[in-house]
């Protein structure tokens, strides 16, 4: 059975959707002669929507006098948090680039070759495309060490690290995320009565993204702080999402919500809302079926490990990466009835599950107590092994002839699981063998804690309503640190600029000479000599970081697509 690789089809859309753009601009051009001022064509990968309809909202909601102190406030915490966020992310940062580093020396062979570091990689974008880690063998402490427990950074690319079917929770969410980023910029520059010009939302290849448009001369006449204020406001903004987000979802505010609206909670188990089309369990798994345990693993048992609640234990086990922490115990089976074909246990990372071309059999290995001896390989029926055979620890407890064996699975990308479940209008248990990657079985159904109480509900509203605010979450996150850097062209390094700035204003004040400064003329750019007056040694130091964090995140950007690849 060979594994599955990435399709064409999302580069196909990606193409035909953006050629279809260009071609109604074009159309537009002929009829109308001249395009809308507020709807332009940037490039042929790139659209921008420009409005001013929103300047006087803005400008009414942070200079209403009722919140005018609470929004002062607020935007000084976000100065803090801005800066904890810049010191947070540098430091995370320099981790990943040793991380990137590590795995790409790693996965070349340039250094501790039998280290397992895709797994990580697995784990995090939620799919398998092939996993080859070590099948066996101790695993190298330094290795580990160098590339840590999981990948710092990942890239998002839609199809690749993320399932193609959840591209609109990512379009909406990233383009959620940014415009409530920039509006943290436009009411904090109102506050410090600089006006918003003009905002609007654009889309880049496949990266949605919002703007807002200051008047350059008073943003440079404001002080240090309120620049600050404003600078910071962006990621403050994203930080209080994140946290908003996180506790609505943590305390169970979004199940009560949907409990109201018709849709009563499952706490011992999960609900099937939805199964991919292309999946092996499209039509043997019904919609609204309660899966309540995955191998030995009862998604209602707390002790279970693998998550707090069923659907984090769902979860857990499907993206666990490989071992056999689901499987309590073996199967007793007739060795007389072993059907090895010299193909069925050649397993590999094309064909995880082996060569046989019978695909019922399966291979499978002795099973000892809690450890799995490897012996001498055997293959039998999945199905009726799995479904049938009696458990056992040691093949003493089995009859004699036979012997207590589990699936083998030296591969994430290739193992048997067994879903036992209840299908909708029935109280009888029914169980599923499936045998592939348990992180493309996670991909290709969609489950949920919260089940309709009325059929004529929507059954995945409340599972795709949970993953657009996952996305969000994740993305207010990403949205916080990443433009708290001080790397050049975001947040964080104009931020840095600022807090040099003024430093070395307060050691002037202090030093006496201040005051004999004159008032500093705007410059062209928009920025006045307080932000530019660093000293040599607070531009040497504003250089070098804003160089070094820079390089760092373009080497973990490359660094991780080349992960990818290889």
């Amino acid at each position: 059975m060979e594994s599955s690789y990435p399709s064409l089809l999302p580069v196909l859309w990606f193409v035909g959707a953006w050629a279809l753009v260009n071609l109604g601009f074009v159309l537009a051009r002929l009829v109308c002669r001249r395009t809308s001022d507020s709807v332009e064509l940037v490039s042929p990968l790139h659209v921008r929507i420009t409005t001013r309809a929103l300047n006087g909202a803005v400008e009414a909601i942070a200079q209403s006098p009722r919140i005018a102190r609470v929004l002062d406030g607020f935007y000084a915490a976000g100065v803090l948090v801005g800066v904890a966020s810049m010191v947070l992310c540098t430091g995370l940062l320099g981790i990943a680039a040793i991380q990137i580093a590590a795995a790409i020396g790693i996965r070349a062979g340039a250094a501790l070759p039998s280290v397992d570091l895709w797994q990580p990689l697995v784990a995090l974008a939620g799919g398998s495309a092939g996993y080859a880690g070590p099948a066996e063998g101790p695993e190298p402490r330094l290795g580990r060490r160098l590339a840590g427990d999981a990948q710092v950074l990942q890239p998002i690319i839609p199809g690749v690290t993320l399932p193609a079917g959840h591209l609109w929770h990512y379009l909406v969410a990233l383009a959620a995320c940014a415009v409530i980023h920039e509006l943290g910029h436009a009411c904090a520059a109102a506050r410090a009565r600089v006006p918003m010009r003009a905002c609007g939302v654009f889309l880049l290849g496949i990266y949605p993204g919002a703007f807002v448009e200051l008047c350059p001369r008073l943003v440079a006449r404001s002080g240090v702080g309120r620049r600050l204020r404003i600078v910071c406001a962006g990621v403050w903004h994203n930080a209080v999402t994140a946290l908003a987000v996180w506790a609505l979802v943590r305390s169970g505010g979004l199940g009560a919500a949907f409990a109201r609206a018709g849709w009563s909670q499952v706490t011992d188990a999960v609900v099937v809302t939805e199964v991919a089309g292309h999946s092996p369990l499209q039509g043997r798994l019904p919609l609204r079926s309660i899966v309540h345990r995955i191998d030995d693993v009862r998604l209602g048992n707390a002790s279970a490990g693998f998550g707090a609640t069923a659907i984090a234990r769902w979860t857990g086990v499907l993206t666990a990466g490989g071992g056999r922490g689901s499987t309590d115990a073996g199967f007793c089976v007739d060795a007389r009835a072993n059907q090895d074909d010299g193909l069925c246990c050649e397993m590999s990372a094309r064909f995880p599950l082996g060569e046989s071309p019978d695909a019922a059999i399966f291979c499978f290995e002795m099973f000892a107590g809690e450890r799995v001896v490897r012996a001498q390989p055997w293959c039998f029926d999945l199905r009726a092994v799995l479904a049938q055979s009696a458990r056992c620890r040691t093949s003493r407890e089995c009859l004699r002839g036979d012997v207590c064996v589990v699936p083998r699975a030296p591969y994430a990308s290739g193992r048997a699981l067994r879903l036992y479940y209840r299908a909708p209008e029935s109280r009888r248990e029914a169980m599923l063998v499936y045998a592939g990657s348990p992180a493309e079985l996670w991909l290709e159904v969609q489950v949920s804690s919260l089940e309709p109480r009325f059929a004529w509900l929507p059954l995945a509203l409340p599972a795709g309503v949970e993953t657009l605010l996952q996305y969000v979450l994740s993305f207010s996150l990403a949205f916080c640190l990443l433009n708290a850097l001080p790397a050049w062209h975001l947040d964080g390094n104009l931020a840095l600029k600022l807090l040099i700035a003024g430093s070395r204003r307060r050691q002037q004040a202090d030093a006496g000479v201040a005051d004999k400064q004159a008032a500093p003329e705007p410059q062209a750019d928009g920025e006045d000599d307080a932000a530019n007056d660093l000293g040599s040694r607070g531009q040497l130091l504003y250089t070098v970081v804003g160089t070094s964090t820079t390089v760092l995140l373009v080497w973990c950007a490359a660094g991780s697509i080349l992960l990818l690849a290889l």
